[in-house]
């Protein structure tokens, strides 16, 4: 059992043969009505399953020419499709001859069972041949279903154009706020940038009265706490300390001490020897 897929998008081709074919049906495709005829032409075919929006032949149109042809005019026909869904296009549907109407997606169980009941229907339905004077109420209808459909996606691009003009005038506004937010960030970061530096300033400069005690020499910080005058001054400055002994205390407090221990010969500040 052969069944004629005709679909312009392989994926859903391709979706739909596999399903099939592990049904046990033979599957050819077709990318649109032209080909879909030429398929019928040269290959024998029992059930066509057709989309509808197609380049060059769509799927209502092939299934009107295989309607007029004396050969095919009797083979079952299935309309399956996303785009024409409307009453009208039913209706269209059935003027033209169609078996069936699938909207996708279709579970596979409905699409199975459309293709077994159409076949099963195929010897006892009646062929389809439009006379003349009634052609012209068909393609009436056809014309009709493209005009609704160019209207319908003409509202679609037209909303969706409105809801890109919404969202780039949101964006705008949002870069603007943007900008003026860090315009004002980044004045508060100088500012406060400034002010760091002027603080540092004075801290190096140690301006200011600076407690300190009349009987250790500590210094007393803006935190209440005492410190030596090193640490205060490696805390509060820049200023890298190298130890010595002044002529006063070399003479009051390391003198006597080198006397004391009979140690002579060494030089106090300023080179004088230590007798």
């Amino acid at each position: 059992m052969t069944i004629l897929i005709v679909d312009d998008i392989a994926t859903n081709r391709k979706l739909l043969r596999v399903n099939l074919e592990g049904e046990g049906y033979h599957i050819l495709e077709a990318a649109d009505g032209n080909e879909a005829l030429n398929v019928l032409t040269h290959e024998p075919v029992e059930a066509v399953i057709s989309d509808v929006l197609m380049p060059n032949m769509d799927g209502f149109q092939l299934c009107l020419e295989i309607r007029k042809n004396y050969r095919l005019c009797a083979l079952p026909f299935i309309i399956y499709t996303s785009t024409y869904t409307s009453p009208d296009d039913f209706r269209l549907g059935q003027t033209i001859g169609a078996d069936r109407f699938l909207i996708k997606p279709a579970p596979m169980s409905d699409i199975l069972k459309a293709v077994r009941e159409v076949l099963e229907k195929q010897k006892w339905r009646p062929v389809f041949a439009p006379p003349a004077e009634e052609e012209s109420v068909v393609l009436k209808q056809y014309n009709q279903a493209l005009v609704n459909k160019l209207q319908e996606k003409n509202t679609d691009l037209t909303e969706a154009m409105e809801k890109l003009q919404r969202a780039n005038e949101s964006i705008t506004q949002l870069n603007s706020d943007l900008e003026l937010r860090v315009t004002a960030r980044t004045a508060d970061l100088e500012t406060a940038n400034l002010d760091l530096s002027r603080a540092l300033a004075n801290v190096k400069e140690l301006k200011g009265l600076l407690p300190i005690c009349g009987y250790c020499k500590k210094i007393r910080d803006d935190q209440d706490y005492w410190q030596t005058v090193e640490r205060y001054l490696i805390e509060h400055t820049s200023a890298n300390f190298s130890h010595g002994i002044c002529p006063e205390c070399f003479e009051i407090h390391v003198k006597p001490d080198l006397i004391k221990h009979g140690i002579k010969g060494v030089r106090g500040p300023g080179g004088k020897m230590a007798p």
